[in-house]
């Protein structure tokens, strides 16, 4: 017997939940196509938006902003504020990953306003936390380190436990671009800590990455290897190309620092082949200026220039 359009959105949430985000998409896919069928508007809207979800979580950004942007239509033609709000936001954060910065933070200032309005405290926290990523990228970092002070305080006043977790790795992002290597090791640990009996494989990565970075930071090198592996083998689990990527540029110079150039290069390589394939500008110019101080080690200096 056919799978009932509602049957398949629940199991596609229990899966997007568990971060197997492809399988997830497969089911949404086949769920909004029977919602169409029956003229099902909200069950529509709820499959765009988790699509865009998991679009978004596996590095495809421009569908998923494509997705935020439908969801937002629809959540306009069924006056419903929360969702619109909700689409909204997801789409500051597709454009974020895409470098839009500027863009980014106008959208989370149009999301920050809805939730406000809606008196929605969660809402309102998640925003925080991803504007405190924009401000970092745009190197304003006592207001990013403040916005996401800011965003934690939001979470533990919510007991919102995943909240928590992703700010302390906010935190820890922050804390290590400002030099603050202990601090930043000391959030990235706590996240790690709360996240390890989980079922969030993206969080428990991303706290593994954030834990092996500060390691690197700290000259630390075989333990942020371990690290590095652990986050590289959850990253590949859920088809995160993005962010499997920059794990693997981080081993890389990792190895650079303990004198295994051929590996580094290895690393460099496999991490430009991705950065390629998801346009990532700025992870191109991570591993070009990596594959030059090879080089330049190497006592090769016109191929570094």
């Amino acid at each position: 017997m056919p799978e009932s359009a509602e049957t398949l959105l629940q199991a596609a949430e229990q899966q997007r939940e568990q971060s197997q985000f492809e399988e997830a998409l497969a089911r949404y896919r086949k769920a909004e196509t029977l919602f169409k069928t029956e003229k099902n508007t909200e069950g529509q809207l709820t499959c765009r938006l988790s699509k865009g979800h998991c679009l978004r979580l596996i590095g495809r950004f421009k569908q998923a902003r494509a997705e935020y942007r439908a969801a937002q239509r629809l959540a306009e033609t069924l006056e419903d504020p929360y969702a619109l709000a909700d689409a909204v936001a997801g789409e500051g954060m597709a454009v974020r990953a895409l470098w839009d910065i500027p863009a980014a933070l106008e959208l989370f200032d149009q999301a920050i306003t809805r939730y406000r309005d809606l008196e929605d405290a969660e809402g309102e926290a998640y925003i925080l936390w991803a504007k405190g990523g924009a401000l970092r990228v745009r190197g304003n970092l006592n207001l990013a380190l403040a916005t996401f002070h800011e965003a934690l305080e939001r979470y533990q006043t919510l007991k919102d436990s995943e909240g928590i977790v992703y700010a302390l790795c906010g935190l820890g992002g922050i804390s290590r671009i400002m030099g603050r290597y202990k601090d930043s090791l000391d959030f990235y640990t706590r996240a790690n800590t709360r996240l390890r009996r989980s079922p969030d494989t993206f969080g428990q990565a991303y706290s593994y990455c954030g834990r092996a970075n500060a390691r690197r930071m700290r000259k630390e090198f075989d333990t942020a290897l371990d690290f590095f592996e652990k986050a590289r083998t959850l990253y590949h689990e859920i088809g995160d190309r993005v962010s499997y990527a920059y794990t693997v540029w981080g081993e890389g110079t990792a190895f650079k620092m303990l004198g295994r150039y051929p590996e580094a290069l290895t690393r460099f390589k496999e991490a430009e082949t991705l950065f390629h394939a998801t346009n990532d500008a700025r992870g191109r110019v991570y591993t070009l200026l990596g594959r030059g101080e090879l080089h330049l080690l190497s006592g090769k200096p016109e191929p570094a220039a």
